[in-house]
């Protein structure tokens, strides 16, 4: 059965419009949108990957690492 509070979640973010006063093409901002996602990816799976007592320079270390990759 799916979480109600879920749901709701997805639709708050889906109506959510990040910086809608700025100027830009439609194509632009989805090439932004698309940028800022693939970036918290790698943010969740660095985190998931850090032992729970890493700090914020260890997270910074791995972060480097995964995006020259």
């Amino acid at each position: 059965m799916a979480d109600p509070s879920n749901e709701i979640a997805k639709g708050a973010a889906a109506a959510y419009e990040p910086a809608p006063d700025l100027e830009m093409p439609p194509e632009r901002r989805a090439l932004a949108k698309a940028h800022a996602a693939m970036l918290a990816e790698t943010a969740r799976r660095v985190a998931l990957e850090l032992p729970f007592n890493a700090d914020v320079d260890d997270f910074r270390r791995v972060l480097i690492c995964e995006a020259k990759q």
